[in-house]
């Protein structure tokens, strides 16, 4: 990496936004990923190359410097007069120039002070390396990487996502089952993803792990049905209340409400609880109940007579 440009690392032009780094530096970083190319020594080395790029350009006052001086400005002890005296040409790092003497100094690499350990002591500040002989005999430095990402579904109730419940749940994660206490967020939607930080595979160099990413899907057949943040829900009310009216008791989500149900009511019919969907974020959703008309089953005379009666009324 010592004389190799940290923006050609990652793939991206000079004047590249924070956005367009950050971009490119996880895409690599999966592709490169120890977990992902196990054994592969140019993935490996490549891997910590766009690390490091990533450490310099995603900082902004490393950057600055990166961009005046080279690696030189990321040294300890960098002193920028030495190097536009006898590193810097025309102000361009990366260049190599002529001091006193005939002495030739390439400060645009990591051969300019110190070792290839000391620069990376410095950029990670002794976090991304350890001090030790890798096991697979890689070099003198063992990159410790995060662990790998982990993506994961789970399937909950309509109810459990409508009023933010704390579940146990049980995922399959680097070929264990894991037993987690998870908070839904009210009001979660299928499909939505949740980001539980830390509880991913674990590092095989003794980095922090990764992240687990719970994808969400709300089980069907429940007693409730979501539309956007809206509910639906069915009720019966027998032929005399759905003729003369009542106050049908409905339990919503959120407690029992008397909901009036005007006289002459027909089946099928849908009926507003404002307020009583999906709650959490933004305007609460209502929760709509669409009426069905219970019938008497018993085969009886006197039933059959009531029947014959109203079908006389249509």
């Amino acid at each position: 990496m010592s004389n190799e440009d940290l923006y050609r690392v990652l793939g991206v032009s000079r004047d590249a936004d924070e956005k367009e780094i950050k971009k490119a530096y996880r895409k690599l970083a999966r592709e490169l990923h120890p977990d992902h190319t196990k054994g592969d020594k140019r993935a490996e080395e490549r891997f910590k190359k766009v690390s490091a790029a990533y450490a310099v350009l995603s900082d902004k006052e490393k950057r600055k410097l990166y961009d005046q001086y080279g690696i030189d400005g990321l040294r300890d002890g960098f002193d920028p007069e030495m190097w536009r005296r006898y590193g810097g040409v025309g102000g361009q790092p990366g260049r190599a120039g002529r001091g006193t003497g005939g002495a030739e100094f390439d400060f645009g690499g990591f051969s300019g002070f110190g070792s290839l350990e000391d620069v990376f002591e410095s950029l990670f500040g002794g976090a991304g390396f350890s001090r030790r002989r890798a096991p697979s005999g890689s070099g003198p430095f063992e990159m410790r990487t995060p662990g790998a990402q982990v993506h994961s579904v789970i399937e909950i109730d309509a109810l459990d996502a409508v009023l933010g419940r704390e579940l146990q749940i049980a995922v399959p994660i680097a070929g264990e089952r894991r037993k987690l206490k998870v908070k839904v967020p009210q009001g979660i939607a299928d499909g939505q993803t949740m980001r539980l930080r830390g509880q991913g595979a674990r590092s095989q160099s003794g980095g922090p792990a990764g992240d687990l990413l719970l994808e969400i899907r709300i089980r069907e057949g429940g007693r409730y049905r979501r539309v956007g943040n809206d509910l639906e829900v069915r009720e019966s009310v027998t032929v005399g209340q759905a003729y003369r009216g009542v106050s049908l008791p409905v339990e919503t989500p959120w407690g029992r409400v008397n909901m009036t149900v005007p006289a002459g009511t027909q089946g099928g019919q849908k009926l507003r609880i404002k307020g009583h969907g999906v709650r959490g974020s933004g305007r609460p959703g209502d929760l709509y109940v669409q009426l069905a008309i219970r019938i008497p089953t018993a085969r009886d005379a006197d039933v059959e007579e009531a029947i014959d009666k109203l079908e006389q009324m249509y």
